[in-house]
């Protein structure tokens, strides 16, 4: 929507590049989004993953090439690393990861490469390729933990994303919810993030989403972006559920493509060795839909709503 995140800042970019725009409206189905990409000779596009992941599946199972498209744009939630490969080894159309808020006018940060960066083969690029980035020109970022420590910058250790410049709001309309700033002026953005030694951040979690288990937190969209990653299934969200020993376990909800069949451990097989064992999910749960929000995003909150009776198979 053009209320949200400033349009992503298209809608000045583009005039002051001296680019058309081309709006999508409704319509944001894989068809429909290749037939106005195509049609209307795109060059450059914008949107969350889950746009981006129905455009591929209704390119490959069509057989389907662009003419124009050369980059896309990611942000609003992390992009699996299929997605990005997908795109690049199938069509030669290259993703950048971004991120931002409204808040944030709306870049925070954006992931260009360096020279130093892009000079590493393709496969070396990708941990810097599945990161958010580094801050524009003007922008200050840092990490903190709850008792308002600063984090160190190494790649590892998770904080809690401040954002400072003269793009970062400085306060809600009418002063709603008081001061929004730090008394060093840092905006606290509720997310969860590292940030490495290129100064690329990683997005691990909005603080509200982040699993907390036997006082660990585990990244939920780690695991979602790996799962999306499996053959057969078109979406994939993980939420916390209640635990009497660990307070929470992930599980992950599967939405299956068409005509596929339900196989709990395939889908805890594939996330073998891709991420820690105590970050494996307690069960696996099939779902005929994975709710999205109005920019795209998977609605947790709903998700959450819908699952407040579920128990863990060893909990129940």
């Amino acid at each position: 929507p053009m209320f949200h995140a400033n349009a992503w800042g298209i809608a000045f970019g583009g005039p002051a590049a001296g680019s058309k725009l081309v709006m999508p409206g409704a319509r944001m189905d894989g068809a429909s989004v290749y037939e106005l990409i195509e049609t209307e000779g795109v060059t450059f596009s914008a949107a969350v993953p889950t746009v981006w992941q129905g455009l591929y599946g209704h390119m490959v199972e069509n057989g389907l090439k662009f003419s124009t498209l050369r980059k896309v744009l990611i942000g609003g939630s992390a992009c699996p690393e299929a997605l990005i490969r997908g795109f690049q080894d199938q069509f030669g159309v290259e993703v950048v990861h971004a991120w931002g808020m409204t808040e944030t006018s709306p870049i925070g940060t954006i992931a260009n490469l360096t020279p130093e960066l892009k000079a590493k083969p393709y496969d070396e690029q990708m941990a810097w390729r599945l990161k958010q980035g580094t801050p524009p020109l003007g922008v200050e970022l840092k990490l903190k933990n709850y008792g308002g420590q600063e984090m160190p910058h190494d790649g590892k250790t998770f904080g809690r994303v401040m954002v400072k410049g003269p793009t970062v709001a400085g306060a809600y309309f009418k002063g709603e919810g008081g001061d929004i700033l730090d008394h060093e002026g840092f905006f606290d953005t509720g997310d969860i993030a590292s940030v490495d030694a290129y100064g690329f951040m990683q997005i691990t979690d909005r603080a509200k989403d982040v699993i907390k288990s036997g006082g660990e937190w585990i990244s939920s969209i780690d695991i979602e972006n790996i799962a999306v990653g499996h053959p057969k299934v078109a979406l994939a969200a993980v939420i916390g559920a209640a635990h009497p020993k660990w307070d929470e376990r992930p599980v992950l909800l599967v939405k299956l493509k068409d005509g596929e069949a339900e196989d709990k451990q395939e889908h805890l097989d594939f996330l073998q060795g891709k991420i820690a064992k105590w970050w494996m999910p307690d069960d696996v749960v099939f779902v005929d839909d994975i709710p999205l929000g109005a920019t795209g995003k998977i609605d947790k909150k709903t998700l959450r709503e819908r699952m407040k009776d579920y128990q863990l198979p060893a909990a129940g």
